[in-house]
């Protein structure tokens, strides 16, 4: 698979048309949509923003909003986002009720646009937070129906390795044995 350095020196090996991008609107997620928006340049694709709107963030009792008000305010963060981003590859903007859970939402949503790619950003959060919540991104590139591109922090050095802060992922097939990255 080709790291984001080889994506801007050679162009796309891969000719994706639907890059799907969920955020949550954090500096770590609009990171991983503007590396969607530069893949998507790079090779004539579209992207699709989704945001996932929690089931308790869209409780009224506990929000003080109507779920309506909620949908509507991710919406305009959204189109926002777009704006911000300056690109016309953006062609959808989706919020999304996670009646069954973000991450199912999410893969759903995959599904439904026929993403070709989903590039998403992982928070850092370190090995106990991971065992003990768990990870998005992690279930991601294991259940997700097309390749997972994730973005790391920046401050995160991770393993050490040639290529710059993304990896590219997709699930095993069955009797597949995972290899380590090559330094």
């Amino acid at each position: 698979m080709p790291t984001a350095s080889e994506l801007s020196s050679t162009g796309p090996v891969i000719a994706w048309r639907t890059i799907l991008a969920p955020t949550d609107f954090s500096d770590r997620s609009r990171e991983a949509v503007r590396t969607a928006i530069r893949i998507a340049e790079k090779c004539g694709a579209q992207v699709t923003l989704l945001h996932v709107v929690q089931p308790s963030a869209a409780n009224a009792f506990d929000a003080g909003l109507a779920v309506a008000e909620i949908v509507t305010s991710s919406q305009e963060c959204l189109e926002e986002l777009a704006r911000e981003m300056s690109s016309g590859r953006v062609k959808d903007k989706l919020v999304r009720l996670a009646a069954q859970g973000t991450v199912q939402e999410i893969i759903g949503t995959a599904q439904d646009v026929s993403a070709d790619l989903m590039v998403i950003a992982t928070h850092g959060y370190g090995l106990l937070k991971r065992v003990l919540l768990g990870s998005t991104a992690d279930y991601l590139v294991r259940h997700a129906p097309c390749p997972v591109l994730v973005v790391r922090p920046k401050a995160d050095p991770g393993p050490p390795r040639a290529a710059a802060n993304t990896t590219i992922a997709s699930p095993p097939l069955r009797g597949e044995i995972p290899q380590p990255p090559a330094a």
